[in-house]
């Protein structure tokens, strides 16, 4: 039996991807960001979960939901970036 399993880890390209997609398009709800081809929610919300923790993207009540918006100010700072990488790379892998 040939079995699949995909790595819930965290990955700094799922990361980038909901960056370039905040730049491009302002502030996005996670829903509309796990549309985006090669996204699963799970993915985008634990990638956001991370980001957030960094400062590198902040979460605003719209109505019942949350939209993500990027935090150009954080990244503007080198520290910043790569204080968010170290956070990705520390981040340990979760088995489902």
């Amino acid at each position: 039996m040939n079995a699949t399993i995909e790595s819930s880890g965290p990955s700094i390209l799922i990361d980038e991807k909901i960056i370039a997609a905040l730049k491009k398009s302002g502030p996005l709800t996670i829903e509309e960001m796990s549309s985006i081809p090669g996204m699963s929610w799970v993915r985008v919300f634990s990638a956001v979960d991370r980001l957030s923790r960094s400062g590198v993207v902040s979460l605003r009540r719209i109505g019942l939901g949350y939209q993500v918006v990027y935090n150009q100010a954080a990244l503007s700072q080198p520290a910043s970036l790569s204080q968010a990488s170290a956070i990705v790379a520390k981040t340990p892998l979760q088995q489902t």
